[in-house]
This record gives C-alpha cells, sequence and structure tokens, in this order.
C-alpha cells in the first residue's frame, strides 16, 4: 500500500469515527462536508456512515437508505440535495437513534 493510500484510509477512518462519537449531528456535519467537495468525507459510502450510528443495525441502516433513494454503494460525494434532506429526516425521527433532549 502507498503511503498515500493508508493515510487516505486513515483520514476515512477518523471521518468514520466523528459518526460514532457524535451520532446524528456528527452525520450530518459529514454530508454537508462531501456535498462541499471535502474529498475525504466524499468518498465514503454513505451505507458505512449511517452503519457507523450507534444503534443502528445493518438491516435499519439498508432500510434507511432504501427509503432516502439511495444506492448501498452510492459515495456520500454524490448524493442530490434531496437524498440527503431525506436521509437526515428519516435519522432525526429513528426511535433506535439516542436523540438528545431539547
Amino acid at each position: 500500500m502507498t503511503p498515500s493510500g493508508s493515510d487516505a484510509r486513515h483520514r476515512r477512518a477518523l471521518v468514520l469515527s466523528e459518526v460514532v462519537a457524535e451520532g446524528v449531528p456528527g452525520l450530518s456535519r459529514v454530508l454537508r462536508r462531501a456535498a462541499a467537495g471535502d474529498e475525504d468525507a466524499a468518498g465514503i459510502p454513505v451505507a458505512a456512515l449511517v452503519h457507523a450510528l450507534p444503534g443502528v443495525s445493518a438491516p435499519t441502516g439498508l432500510e434507511f437508505l432504501v427509503r432516502a433513494r439511495i444506492g448501498d454503494t452510492d459515495l456520500a460525494g454524490d448524493l442530490t440535495p434531496g437524498q440527503r434532506v431525506a436521509l437526515l429526516e428519516q435519522l432525526d425521527h429513528a426511535p433506535c437513534l439516542n436523540h438528545p433532549l431539547p
């Protein structure tokens, strides 16, 4: 593996750890960065980001993707604004996720 390949892998792992640590707010921020052209965020499959959320099982994650019309191999940087909104709205109302109290 080339040094640049391992560096990119490490940066993507850091992006995923942000989602693990912060949940839906972290995922929302990653999707915004991907849309703005952040190559590390844009190159991650949306399925990996959703499955990194604490409390989301593989079947539930797939259901979120299907409802938002996102393919299981679609990259974060390739989402349309409508797909991003649909995904985040679903996650915002998902009972399986721990949401902070207002």
